[in-house]
């Protein structure tokens, strides 16, 4: 084997390594980000309820009106957050195959 074509197989795997962990670092942000919308939520509530022992019923009660999901629309954005994740991984998974085959082609045939 010719060292192009080593150089050839060293950079396909350097393309899918690094496409593995941009996969993983999309996954961690998406988990981050959910944590942090369930940390805000909480205190958001947390916040409200102490609006309402302070008798402000109508500030309480516009505060309370944009953070008391049901549980099937919080389930909702829970779906939505994993399909956009697996739309993305899929298009990287497109980008890395073109990479792949553009790469292939241009490499000398042995």
């Amino acid at each position: 084997m010719d060292g192009t074509r080593l150089d050839a197989e060293r950079l396909a795997g350097e393309i899918s390594h690094a496409y593995e962990r941009l996969s993983g670092t999309r996954r961690e942000l998406v988990a981050a980000t959910d944590a942090l919308s369930d940390h805000e939520r909480g205190a958001k509530v947390e916040n409200a309820d102490t609006l309402l022992e302070a008798k402000n019923e109508r500030t309480a009660s516009l505060y309370l009106e944009g953070i008391l999901d049901t549980p099937e629309h919080s389930e909702l954005l829970s779906a939505k957050r994993r399909t956009e994740l697996a739309h993305y991984e899929a298009r990287l998974e497109v980008e890395r195959l073109e990479l792949l085959v553009r790469l292939l082609e241009a490499s000398p045939r042995s």
